[in-house]
């Protein structure tokens, strides 16, 4: 929590908060998706999401996702969940069923993404060169 502890806009730049700074921009210019948060993170989850993302008064747009597994007799929380997200947070809920293999289907699930929305080596490299210059300064 200390990385998240105080505002990012001070008056003086030595005691910027370079990580909510950071993490203003990456939810800013990029589109999120959140792999591996549960019930437990949620106030870190809630917390980052506010603090860097939204403005108040801002409205919710689903460009960010949390992918989210689920127990068939979990509906009604996933749809209490799928609406909290996107009301609160601006997250879209993307979930899947847990029911024939539990943690396991979330490998599917990924490797599905993959074959769907291949990356280009190229891209990756760049965005990860300017992560590394942003953060650097």
């Amino acid at each position: 929590m200390e990385h998240y502890a105080n505002d990012r806009y001070q008056e003086n730049a030595k005691n910027e908060n370079r990580v909510l700074t950071f993490l203003g921009h990456l939810f800013k210019e990029r589109t999120v998706l959140f792999v591996g948060y549960g019930l437990e993170e949620l106030e870190i989850l809630e917390y980052v999401i506010l603090k860097a993302h939204r403005a108040p008064g801002a409205p919710c747009l689903e460009k960010h996702y949390i992918l989210q597994g689920f127990f068939s007799h979990e509906r009604v929380l996933m749809q209490s969940l799928r609406q909290y997200y996107l009301e609160q947070c601006g997250i879209g809920l993307i979930p899947f069923s847990r029911d024939l293999k539990d943690w396991n289907q979330l490998l599917d699930v990924l490797e599905k993404f993959a074959k769907d929305i291949p990356a280009s080596a190229l891209i990756v490299l760049q965005e990860l060169k300017e992560m590394e210059d942003f953060l650097d300064g």
